[in-house]
């Protein structure tokens, strides 16, 4: 939970700064984000790596613990749990990666790539302070990603109260390292995975700008096909989403694509329309809301009665309540 209010409270002002510097909250209309707003798109960078719980940040400590859970689930008395669990396990996994893949696409799509719209192509840094805030919880990503021992600490008295157990102290642990069984189990460092990640990227930008720079031929970004590379050209956030959408969107989303090819020689447009349904709202809570909708209807004519009818249901109310108390006495 506190992992999570980190990332997600930074990518909501991450959200927040571009919506404040272009006023538009259609990713379509966005892209190229990063030339305007490079402070911003770093900050959002780091809250999309930390919630698609890649090393070092903490988004990945907090799916590591949860692995560590499901691995020693076969120690439970319970065989349900023990079948459980490990199902659990996988569904975290999918989840993480269509998180990866969600993120992926949120910043790819609103920041890479050229600019969409006039609102994208003079959008500029949001004010100090809000740039402050985004890095503060970018920098606690970082902090509970390669220390996060200290929080485990921090928080004991938290599980202790709930669960009546603890893990291990983990500032006895040798090197920061966290252990939430067993050394002899399992063990991760943060400040390690920082420190080898930091290391092999720096090994791997010297190599190439060292031994591949003098090679590359420069010369003009394939446009497909295109002569002058337009925004129109660009990959969409449809368009990135359409492989997923093909796996898990007939069965979850009932999601159908509608296309509109008009015969050769035909001079009208090709359109392709996609169509979503969310099974969960049209399930279980649109009938509430059309049920809740249905009563206020009803109930607003209460607002535009004379003083008569007033009188006759205070009247009718009154009588009603005093039947109720005799029929209860």
């Amino acid at each position: 939970m506190l992992n999570h209010s980190f990332f997600k409270s930074l990518l909501f002002f991450g959200a927040g700064a571009v919506l404040t510097s272009t006023g538009e909250r259609d990713m379509e209309k966005l892209g190229g984000l990063i030339h305007g707003m490079p402070l911003t798109s770093f900050a959002v960078l780091i809250g999309c790596v930390a919630i698609s719980a890649l090393p070092p940040f903490n988004g990945f400590v907090s799916e590591w613990l949860i692995f560590q859970a499901v691995l020693q689930s076969p120690e439970l008395p319970q065989w349900a749990l023990k079948i459980m669990l490990p199902a659990v396990g996988a569904l975290l996994a999918l989840a993480a990666a269509l998180a990866a893949a969600c993120f992926v696409k949120a910043f790819g799509i609103s920041f890479l790539g050229r600019p969409r719209s006039p609102a994208a192509q003079a959008a500029r840094e949001v004010d100090r302070y809000s740039l402050a805030a985004m890095f503060i919880l970018a920098a606690l990503c970082l902090v509970a990603g390669i220390l996060p021992g200290l929080l485990i600490d921090a928080l004991s008295p938290i599980t202790l109260g709930i669960l009546g157990g603890r893990m291990p102290i983990q500032a006895d642990e040798p090197w920061l390292s966290i252990v939430p069984i067993a050394e002899s189990r399992s063990s991760y460092n943060g400040l390690l995975v920082m420190l080898f990640i930091t290391i092999s990227a720096s090994f791997a930008v010297y190599f190439i700008h060292r031994f591949a720079s003098h090679a590359v031929r420069r010369g003009p970004a394939w446009g497909c096909g295109f002569s002058d590379p337009t925004p129109m050209a660009q990959y969409t956030g449809g368009s990135f989403a359409q492989p997923i959408r093909r796996v898990f969107g007939t069965l979850a989303f009932h999601a159908r694509d509608h296309v509109e090819m008009p015969a050769p020689g035909d001079v009208r447009p090709a359109r392709l329309r996609i169509e979503l349904h969310d099974l969960i709202w049209e399930g279980l809570y649109a009938p509430i809301a059309d049920a809740v909708g249905f009563a206020s209807d009803r109930l607003n004519r209460l607002q535009f009665l004379t003083i008569r009818r007033y009188l006759s249901l205070v009247f009718a109310t009154l009588v009603t309540l005093l039947l109720v108390l005799a029929i209860w006495s």
